[in-house]
């Protein structure tokens, strides 16, 4: 995935919440969406995390970095 800025309104792909221009997203160029990266980044052990707004990534409740 390609973290990079929206250019064009969109709807992302987990949450169903709607993108807009200038938002931070995940971009997956294989498949083709798009993902909100939320305001919250973390990065551990060289791995980057997006924590949406109510504090859970974008991978939640598989992987456990909901709380941190």
């Amino acid at each position: 995935m390609i973290t990079m800025t929206a250019r064009k309104p969109g709807r992302c792909s987990r949450s169903g919440q709607p993108i807009k221009p200038g938002d931070r997203i995940l971009w997956n160029p294989k498949t083709k969406t798009a993902i909100l990266a939320g305001s919250d980044h973390i990065v551990i052990g060289g791995r980057d995390y997006y924590r949406n707004r109510a504090g859970r990534c974008e991978d939640a409740p598989c992987c456990g970095c909901c709380t941190i």
